[in-house]
């Protein structure tokens, strides 16, 4: 029985990686393995590497500060979305698609538990609540996109959880100030980052989907999503850094390089 059940995982790992993605962007329809026969997008895989350096310095700096275990997380969570999308871009199949995607979401719903007491949503007894209808939200969303394979419904989902997130923690530890005071400053350095990155990604979607993929290197265009993982990895660290600050603000530390 066991020779039979790791048949089966070795097929069905075998079938997720034959199987194409469910997105395709402007690099493979215009520049498919052209540095390499085993790298379809080249740029948009090396271009990985800012998650992985991210996700690095922000793991070091919350074993540093000893900073609640959902930091670390976080930053584990960024290296190993680094990793797959990287096998994603490489290899434009099924399985690097869900190890860059599902460890996104998983990193996401971190995001919550980096925040926890901050806020009247993420303190008990409504943190319960709060927890049970985005994570219910988020499952539903994750099985029905893993069942019918439409791309946006990931991307819906997954914005619900940054979005979330993000303004409850604009709102949080209220004694700090207002969400437009100069304590805020690192919020508002996520929000410039995360929504010029999300602007370049439009617009390559957009791109490809009126054929209008840049055809040379030359063209800026054609660095539309090597661009959007740079800005993304940014974020994430301007977003950890302020709820970082936050936390230590509660433990009355402040700092933290």
């Amino acid at each position: 029985r066991r020779m039979a059940a790791a048949a089966w995982i070795a097929a069905g790992m075998l079938e997720l990686w034959r199987a194409p993605s469910n997105v395709e962007w402007c690099e493979a329809k215009t520049h498919a393995y052209l540095h390499s026969e085993h790298v379809a997008e080249f740029w948009n895989t090396v271009s990985n590497s800012a998650f992985l350096v991210a996700g690095a310095l922000g793991l070091r700096r919350a074993l540093h500060l000893r900073l609640p275990w959902a930091f670390a997380y976080c930053d584990a969570m960024l290296l190993v979305v680094g990793l797959g999308s990287m096998l994603f871009h490489a290899r434009r199949n099924y399985i690097g698609e869900l190890l860059d995607e599902l460890p996104m979401s998983a990193m996401a719903a971190g995001y919550f538990l980096c925040i926890n007491d901050l806020h009247w949503l993420t303190s008990l007894p409504t943190r319960v609540a709060t927890h049970g209808i985005v994570f219910t939200v988020v499952g539903c969303g994750w099985v029905c996109y893993v069942v019918l394979h439409i791309y946006e419904m990931f991307t819906v989902t997954f914005t619900l959880q940054i979005l979330v997130v993000a303004l409850i923690s604009l709102k949080a530890v209220p004694e700090l100030g207002g969400s437009f005071c100069p304590s805020r400053w690192l919020w508002w350095a996520f929000f410039a980052a995360v929504m010029t990155g999300k602007g370049l990604w439009e617009f390559e979607r957009f791109l490809h989907r009126r054929g209008g993929c840049p055809a040379a290197a030359s063209d800026p265009r054609f660095w539309l999503h090597p661009a959007w993982h740079v800005l993304a990895a940014t974020a994430h660290t301007f977003w950890m850094r302020y709820a970082s600050a936050l936390v230590l603000r509660q433990q009355g530390r402040e700092g933290g390089g």
